[in-house]
């Protein structure tokens, strides 16, 4: 019995057809636990924060709590949502729908920059970013002054320091030339601080004009520039993430259709 047991054991393992049914039998395995498990991870969780946030977007909206059957219907909208937006992704019906990829490449850019606003607020990142661009935070010449329209009789007495007086603080050179004329800044130039200049002329007429603080031009302290570096850093990480997801793909354009498609153009988008 055993030995004629063993015979049809081996001639099944021989035969070929026998390695159909084995395989196949076990690809229906494999794919009974793969949609098993598939299955399992289609769940849709809804935490108590998102319905205390829910209640929060009403409350906005409405002017007022919502009602436990209206709160019931959002959450039931949502979970609607979520489940026929997943079932549409996985059978790709979003593919070729221009409203829907715009949306989603929205979608993208914000949780992007999200991302890069978090980094932003670490301080060590952003001294970081600081160190290395720090020439692209620059501050031009400026200065503190005080001046003072002279009279036909306070220019015969210009040596009297004057009854009056109206001041500028941190000013840049290129706005005190807009705004004075460039002859006060050689004169700012020349004279000693806090001491009253000569008459210099202006478009305006002759003024009096004393220095009181002069900043040189220089590059900003980390402190200064922080509130231009947190923006500049924020685009530098979106766009370095943008770029990365860009250089996963192939582009492929009609031969002669005269389309330009860079990285570089492609972010001009973002």
């Amino acid at each position: 019995m055993l030995n004629t047991a063993l015979y049809w054991l081996k001639k099944f393992i021989k035969d070929p057809f026998s390695h159909f049914l084995i395989a196949g039998a076990i690809l229906f395995v494999c794919y009974s636990f793969y949609h098993s498990n598939t299955s399992s991870t289609n769940e849709v969780v809804i935490t108590p924060s998102q319905i205390t946030q829910q209640k929060r977007d009403d409350k906005t909206y409405f002017g007022s709590l919502p009602s436990h059957a209206m709160l019931n219907n959002d959450i039931n909208q949502e979970i609607l949502q979520r489940i026929l937006s997943q079932q549409a992704l996985k059978l790709g019906l979003e593919k070729g729908d221009p409203n829907l990829n715009a949306l989603l490449m929205q979608r993208f850019i914000s949780y992007t920059t999200q991302i890069a606003k978090i980094n932003a607020a670490n301080t060590t990142l952003l001294h970081r970013y600081y160190v290395a661009h720090r020439q692209n935070y620059r501050f031009p010449n400026m200065y503190s002054l005080c001046y003072h329209f002279l009279s036909p009789q306070e220019q015969a007495h210009s040596k009297q320091a004057p009854s009056s007086q109206q001041c500028l603080t941190h000013i840049t050179e290129q706005d005190l030339q807009s705004k004075l004329g460039s002859a006060v800044i050689k004169t700012l130039n020349t004279i000693a601080p806090n001491t009253w200049s000569h008459s210099v002329n202006t478009p305006f007429g002759p003024i009096t004009v004393k220095l009181t603080h002069y900043n040189k031009a220089g590059i900003l302290s980390f402190k200064d520039a922080k509130p231009l570096l947190t923006n500049d850093y924020t685009n530098a990480v979106i766009n370095t993430k943008i770029t990365d997801v860009i250089k996963k793909y192939r582009i492929e354009l009609p031969a002669n259709s005269g389309i330009v498609v860079t990285t570089k153009t492609l972010l001009k988008n973002v």
